[in-house]
């Protein structure tokens, strides 16, 4: 070991897939040098490497989200309070009221997503009166999941919905026209809120994602974002996935993007990965809410894949019932040749309610799922259209590990699940909502080395860097989180209050509210 290291942490405790028999490692020119024993590695120390002790803490792999609408939420995130965690509607209405004080007068702000009237103890979604209260001198709408959202009376003036919604109540598609209003044009605002956004995902021990695009995502959407990366920003590695964004134009839309971008393209922080979620509109399944029929689109989602196979293009599809899952899966059984959609590592997003022979098909066409925790929100929601055994066995981590099919776990956040990757890795682990009304099959729960799995090298999986990336081999980018807790030994209970003391990029620190001055 005759390299010099940039970096060395002592006194770790270090998880690479399972706990090592290494309590140190050493990181060089961004990369992982070498890991083992203090004093082995303390022989790759020099003058100027820094040398920081971590006490016994836990390390792990920086986590990578496998879905999450990272470039889209990053717009609005300064202007939004977030609840999650909240236990009490009292406080989270008086969270809007405090954030309000730091905003002109006037200006939109809310809660887009990330929590469920039953996490409260009220057991209910605030008011017209309350959100009022909270916040008189500004718009407020406060929407939940795809189904709906809370609007004040300023807000439902600035739509022109007093009288049409005189409760404040709107559904969907209404409350996505009511995101559309409130972000603001002003690029270098929504600059500076990706970044804040950003640094919420470092503190929780993110170090990367695939960015899933969604409804209404084109090339003017992710100027701020670039504008932020192209700038000094080095701290985290996004993937990208871009979709249709006009409904009845999907084929037009992919066409534009296939002769102005392709997959592979960027660096090593930003890149674009391929296609997806939204294929196909008339394929969209949303929240599997209600039942719905997307058959009929299987042969656009063909066509669509075939264009973008014929490219070189991975595809994610989003799909939750088991109806959509299987439509999709028609759609790519047709594929010439059949081996394109493994060799491309095509995604099923979310499919929660796929069942078991589905998940078989899935695994003959060797294609993977990004899998995320959408189902601890709404698991309540579902119960009107879905069976018992479905609501039970869903999703089913499980029986996707048992036959060999690549799983990358993710948030789906932030609209319709929360951001928070160990809100996920909890729901993995013990199967409960955050509501507590229902609970997964034990058969289908996973231990929380098999979680933590799923969120490092799962993810990395579907951008073709398990070899590079969530993992701590030499060789490897020293991506990298030391945890406050060790969720390995710590209740699985507590796993939602996990975050992250230091959060290490490419062998830079990016977070950190520990002492690294050694």
């Amino acid at each position: 070991m005759s390299t010099r290291a940039d970096l060395i942490i002592t006194s770790a405790r270090l998880w690479d897939g399972s706990p090592l028999d290494a309590e140190a490692i050493a990181i060089g020119a961004g990369m992982v040098q070498a890991r083992g024993s203090n004093r082995d590695i303390m022989q790759l120390r020099s003058g100027e490497t820094r040398l920081i002790d971590v006490e016994g803490r836990r390390v792990i792999p920086g986590l990578i989200d496998s879905h999450i609408h990272l470039v889209r939420a990053g717009r609005t995130w300064a202007a939004e309070v977030r609840w999650e965690g909240v236990t009490t509607l009292e406080r989270g209405l008086a969270d809007i009221a405090d954030h309000v004080e730091h905003l002109p007068t006037g200006s939109w702000t809310g809660v887009i997503g990330g929590w469920h009237p039953g996490q409260f103890e009220e057991r209910r979604p605030p008011t017209r009166a309350e959100l009022d209260r909270a916040a008189p001198g500004h718009p407020v709408f406060v929407q939940r999941n795809y189904v709906e959202a809370f609007l004040n009376s300023r807000a439902l003036d600035a739509m022109g919905w007093t009288d049409a919604h005189p409760d404040g109540r709107v559904v969907d598609p209404a409350s996505l026209a009511v995101l559309r209003a409130a972000i603001t044009n002003d690029e270098a605002a929504m600059v500076d809120s990706t970044r804040e956004m950003v640094r919420e995902l470092n503190r929780l021990g993110l170090t990367g994602a695939i960015d899933a695009a969604g409804f209404g995502m084109n090339a003017e959407s992710y100027v701020p974002f670039f504008a932020l990366f192209d700038g000094a920003e080095r701290g985290f590695r996004t993937r990208l996935l871009v979709g249709a964004a006009t409904p009845g134009e999907e084929r037009a839309d992919f066409g534009r993007w296939v002769e102005t971008v392709a997959p592979g393209s960027g660096d090593d922080f930003v890149r674009y990965l391929g296609a997806g979620e939204l294929v196909t509109y008339a394929a969209h399944d949303m929240e599997g809410l209600s039942p719905r029929d997307v058959s009929p689109a299987t042969a656009e989602i063909a066509a669509i894949s075939q264009d973008l196979a014929d490219r070189g293009w991975p595809v994610h599809v989003h799909g939750i019932l088991d109806s959509s899952v299987g439509a999709i899966l028609d759609a790519w059984e047709t594929l010439e040749p059949r081996g394109r959609p493994a060799e491309l590592r095509y995604a099923i997003c979310h499919a929660d309610q796929v069942g078991e022979e589905n998940l078989r098909r899935i695994a003959d066409l060797g294609v993977g799922i990004t899998l995320q925790g959408g189902m601890a929100f709404r698991g309540l929601d579902s119960a009107a259209t879905w069976a018992v055994a479905q609501l039970e066995q869903a999703p089913r981590p499980r029986t996707m590990l048992d036959l060999g099919i690549p799983v990358g776990a993710g948030s789906d956040g932030t609209v319709a699940a929360s951001y928070n990757p160990w809100t996920c890795i909890s729901w993995l682990v013990t199967g409960k909502t955050v509501d507590g009304s229902a609970r997964r099959d034990d058969e289908q729960l996973v231990d929380v080395s098999e979680a933590l799995r799923l969120y490092t090298g799962g993810s990395a999986w579907f951008s073709f860097e398990a070899d590079t990336r969530g993992n701590l081999q030499p060789g490897s980018h020293a991506d990298l989180a030391v945890l406050s807790t060790d969720p390995l030994t710590s209740s699985p209970d507590s796993l939602p209050s996990v975050e992250s003391v230091m959060t290490i990029v490419g062998g830079e620190i990016i977070h950190s509210n520990i002492d690294t001055r050694g």
